[in-house]
């Protein structure tokens, strides 16, 4: 996976994620500022704003800074009796304030912006780290061209959990040729890349992106977490992450 233009939508506006069945939660989120279908005070207590967002908490995960109210990330102002619910900052900041970048060397492009909602649901998921979909769904979702749903004419590609691309944002996505069943051929062909670990056996973790690569941040090229191999020997021996699964070669 290279840390080039990858998957990214920003929420610079209205954020509507269209719900799609299988991919956990989807919720609507407010921060454009535009006019909020229901009046509210400046001081409105959270209970107030579930009222409507009744399942804005539900999941396996619920992010750890819903325990610290609405406002934490959220802001009600009030002009000429017109309600506007704003973000407390740009979207591309308001997730670094209590996450700052990785110092490593390579950045995942979203990630590197700020972009964190395009993978992770700022409120609950029934994912581990609060993804919109499964480990292998998130990374699929934009690398598997299969898995796009693109409208030409708008030059965007819509996400399997509904969020919407860009074409600028899709400019420069790898897309991994592989096999009709999205389960092999990178980074070589018939390398698996999720399904069971036969190299070590029936009690190893299933094979998944991330086996091989990092979600945000690398010293190594392509997001490895380790050593990668010489760039003259594709298929070199002496690489640390190969010889994790690979012990006899």
């Amino acid at each position: 996976m290279r840390c080039r233009s990858y998957c990214c939508a920003v929420l610079l506006c209205l954020v509507s994620v269209v719900p799609v069945p299988g991919f956990g939660q989807q919720l609507d989120v407010w921060s454009n500022g535009s006019q909020h279908p229901v009046p509210l005070k400046a001081d409105t207590p959270d209970t107030k704003c579930t009222e409507c967002h009744s399942d804005i908490d539900k999941g396996k995960y619920v992010h750890t800074a819903m325990i610290t109210g609405c406002a934490s990330c959220h802001q009600i102002r009030n002009k000429s009796g017109v309600t506007h619910v704003n973000l407390i900052a740009p979207v591309a900041q308001l997730c670094l304030n209590c996450h700052p970048l990785s110092k490593e060397k390579v950045l995942h492009f979203p990630y590197q912006k700020g972009e964190c909602i395009v993978c992770h649901s700022p409120h609950a998921s029934d994912f581990p780290n609060h993804t919109w979909a499964s480990t292998q769904d998130t990374c699929l979702g934009c690398h598997a061209a299969a898995r796009l749903r693109v409208n030409a004419k708008q030059k965007t590609a819509v996400v399997p959990w509904g969020i919407t691309l860009t074409a600028a944002q899709l400019q420069g996505l790898q897309y991994l040729g592989l096999n009709e069943t999205l389960t092999a051929n990178h980074p070589v062909a018939g390398h698996p890349v999720s399904g069971p670990n036969t190299a070590l056996g029936p009690n190893a973790p299933p094979i998944t992106c991330l086996s091989c690569h990092n979600a945000h941040s690398s010293n190594f090229a392509h997001l490895l977490p380790k050593t990668p191999p010489d760039p003259d020997m594709p298929l070199c021996k002496s690489c640390s992450l190969c010889i994790d699964c690979h012990r006899n070669m």
